[in-house]
């Protein structure tokens, strides 16, 4: 988790000076900002599949991320870990 080992490194920079207070309010602080990014990339990939250009954008988007974030080469690296543990 991207958002934890971020938080902890932080954390580890400050020492061991923070209170318990404090170290809730950076949690909080850190899982704010990461629901806010999220936020308008999931609503673009929601969608009720009732209505076929709504599905198509949410495809469209879909794909996008993909490319964005080279998801399809994470999906084709786990088939070839699968395929060499003999799972596929």
């Amino acid at each position: 988790d991207i958002r934890r080992t971020e938080l902890e490194k932080a954390m580890n920079k400050v020492g061991e000076g923070l209170s318990k207070k404090e170290r809730r309010v950076l949690e909080d602080l850190s899982k704010g900002i990461v629901n806010k990014l999220l936020h308008g990339p999931m609503q673009a990939l929601r969608c009720d599949g009732s209505d076929p250009a709504s599905v198509g954008e949410s495809l469209s988007n879909m794909h996008a991320l993909e490319n964005m974030f080279d998801l399809k080469s994470e999906e084709e690296d786990l088939e070839n870990m699968l395929k060499k543990a003999g799972r596929k």
